[in-house]
């Protein structure tokens, strides 16, 4: 007799939570609709490929600004190569700078593409202060000319804002 009342009480306590899980499933059958909330690691991993994909842009652009001849005008004698080994690295680094991209999209989804414009700014930063000068390119990539870095300012520029854009297009609009 205690068990029947107790079932009997759970019951009624879980129907109308249960008919609301009921509704909310219907509406979202019916509107195509996921309401959908990411943890900070899908939105990482999701940001991952987004990078990479924001590192392809910057590739091509590359190639494009070669063809065009700005790479050449600003002292550069080959864009990034395609080959096999050698298009992996940006690719990766791109990956890599895309999740801390994906740390940040929860707090900058209203202004996304403006964080991803700007975004391109610590890339850029690790490469001026870090990376050429490890190289023996010296801070900026002076020890090559001013216009070197103004090259690598402009071919980097496409980073951002496509990261932005992938990230968006893969996780929809709610992060």
């Amino acid at each position: 007799m205690n068990t029947i009342k107790m079932s009997e009480e759970i019951k009624v306590a879980a129907g109308p939570a249960n008919q609301e899980v009921r509704q909310a499933g219907t509406i979202e059958k019916h509107t195509g609709a996921m309401n959908t909330v990411f943890t900070v690691s899908q939105r990482a991993a999701i940001c991952f490929a987004a990078g990479v994909v924001g590192a392809l842009a910057v590739v091509l652009f590359s190639q494009i600004l070669f063809g065009v001849g700005l790479s050449a005008a600003l002292g550069v004698k080959a864009p990034v190569s395609m080959k096999s080994p050698d298009v992996y690295r940006p690719l990766f680094w791109g990956g890599l700078w895309g999740i801390l991209f994906g740390l940040f999209t929860r707090t900058a989804w209203k202004r996304l593409y403006l964080f991803g414009f700007c975004y391109v700014l610590a890339p850029l930063a690790a490469l001026f202060l870090f990376f050429l000068p490890m190289a023996g390119a010296g801070y900026f990539g002076l020890n090559k000319g001013p216009t070197f870095t103004l090259y690598l300012l402009v071919v980097n520029l496409p980073f951002g804002i496509v990261t932005a854009l992938t990230a968006r297009a893969i996780i929809g609009k709610t992060p």
